[in-house]
């Protein structure tokens, strides 16, 4: 039977085709940003650009309580005295209580005797005290903080948990200072009634002790607002209307706003001048980011019902646009379970940057034309040595388009380089096996080559997949940060080769040879 041409080939089609693709999305679709140059769609880590880095530490404490009360009257009751949100769940021997910032033992103990109350004991007859948050918490504050990263441009930040409650952030191009005003700061978000004082006692930047005597607490964020439902845009009902963010409330929130706005008069006396002495405050880390009174046409709908669904207004024109969007963002991010802490940061200088990235290029070129060297003198044949050359490069273009088209895309950083340069080694390496396999038997039939071809496919597919067993569990540690990008880059780029630059280049070899 005749053999077809190369370029007929099918894993020589592939090849050539996904190269193609590959250098498509780096330069062409979907359109670089105009000053990207060379860079086109690629995306380089902190430590290639510069840029930040925070570790946090999410605050709260686990604890095991008896009490002669219900466990409901128990969460109530330490919410009041603790001056934090308080959820509980059972256990098969013990209720435990999430409380939801750092509490001492002792003085929770002091404050447990109110209610004839004590922390719960372990089989092993110790206390069940803990400072933590629950698996849970830690990821739904991991993914408020992505959210609030999202809406200020840095959608393909993703935060990465550590233990129980810790996140790591990395934060390519951005400042330390910017980085912890954007990261660090998110915390309580707390919604209160004006209770004393006239309209306008309550301002924005105020601190909750300024404003603590003349309000009432209505409800917490993480309780009481769904935090999908928040817009994501600002809103108005028609043109030249104020602007606004709308948010839903939770059944719980919107229970507590409408006992408040009747404990304190807002829905028998709903007068412009009554409610405009009754604001509703959103305080954001027990400082307030928006005040204003309800309308009166708000306030007799709460007489009958509650009301979930919400619009914060902001003002008119491109102040009160302005002013949306910035409580938009507080509201998404404002509703973080538990209060976060930075207990370790650091920067690369952009310029710093700059030179890793240069030399981490260098590198790799250098990397690529060497072991290209070192197969001429092996070889010392162009029709052999040119194939190896353009495989290896065609191996690292599609590693980079893959860097591109991954969900969320893949920045390149330090410990990527890494892997690519392992990759390139490793390529050589199983290039040699195939062509001295194919070298070795000289001038045979067609079954003979293929005989010879599947022995090398075996031992590189036997040496391909002991190195992705072991870079598995990298791969899969996502607070190892680094490592896991250097082990996602080596398993990738030997799949890349052991299906796609592998067959094609024992398809050109059996060709030229």
């Amino acid at each position: 039977m005749k053999e077809k041409g190369l370029l007929r080939d099918i894993r020589v089609m592939a090849l050539v085709f996904l190269v193609l693709a590959a250098l498509v999305v780096i330069y062409l679709y979907p359109p670089p940003p105009p000053d990207a140059g060379i860079n086109g769609n690629l995306k380089y880590g902190l430590d290639l650009v510069g840029g930040s880095w925070l570790q946090l530490k999410l605050e709260g404490t686990l604890v095991g309580i008896t009490a002669p009360v219900n466990e409901s009257e128990v969460a109530t009751f330490l919410e009041k005295e603790l001056d934090a949100e308080v959820v509980y769940y059972k256990t098969d021997d013990v209720v435990v209580y999430e409380i939801r910032k750092v509490v001492s033992k002792a003085h929770l103990s002091d404050v447990l005797k109110k209610i004839n109350g004590s922390i719960a004991k372990t089989p092993t007859g110790e206390d069940l005290f803990e400072e933590g948050i629950t698996r849970e918490t830690r990821d739904e504050t991991r993914e408020i903080i992505e959210m609030k990263l999202n809406l200020l441009g840095l959608a393909d930040v993703k935060p990465r948990t550590v233990g129980k409650n810790f996140i790591l952030v990395d934060l390519a191009g951005v400042d330390i200072g910017t980085a912890k005003s954007i990261v660090g700061k998110p915390g309580k978000f707390e919604i209160r009634i004006q209770t004393e004082g006239s309209g306008g006692d309550i301002e924005k930047g105020q601190r909750l002790e300024e404003i603590g005597n003349i309000t009432a607490h209505v409800v917490y964020g993480s309780e009481g607002i769904e935090s999908r439902s928040v817009g994501a845009v600002p809103v108005r009902e028609r043109e030249n209307a104020p602007w606004g963010a709308s948010f839903t409330l939770t059944e719980k929130g919107a229970v507590a706003l409408r006992e408040a706005t009747m404990k304190y008069g807002l829905t028998a006396n709903p007068t412009e001048s009554y409610l405009r002495d009754h604001e509703l405050a959103m305080l954001l880390d027990d400082v307030v980011v928006y005040s204003a009174p309800l309308s009166s046409d708000l306030a007799q709908e709460l007489k009958q019902k509650p009301v979930p669904g919400l619009r914060a207004e902001t003002g008119l024109g491109t102040e009160g646009f302005e002013r949306a969007k910035e409580l938009i963002i507080h509201l998404k991010a404002g509703v973080l379970p538990v209060n976060v802490e930075i207990i370790g940061s650091g920067e690369v200088p952009a310029y710093l940057g700059a030179k890793f990235k240069e030399g981490a290029i260098v590198a790799g070129l250098i990397a690529l034309f060497s072991v290209t060297l070192v197969v001429f003198l092996r070889y010392r044949e162009k029709k052999i040595v040119l194939p190896m050359f353009f495989t290896l490069l065609s191996e690292l273009i599609l590693i980079l388009g893959f860097s591109v088209v991954v969900p969320g895309g893949w920045r390149l950083d330090l410990a990527s380089i890494a892997g690519i340069i392992l990759v390139i080694g490793t390529g050589v390496d199983q290039l040699v096996i195939i062509t001295d396999e194919v070298l070795s038997g000289g001038h045979s039939s067609t079954s003979m080559y293929r005989k010879r071809i599947s022995f090398a496919f075996g031992i590189i597919f036997v040496s391909a997949t002991t190195t992705i067993v072991a870079m598995l569990y990298l791969a899969f540690m996502v607070a190892l940060g680094a490592l896991r990008g250097f082990a996602i880059v080596t398993i990738v780029g030997l799949l890349i080769g052991i299906f796609i630059t592998r067959p094609a280049y024992a398809r050109v070899i059996e060709t030229i040879v």
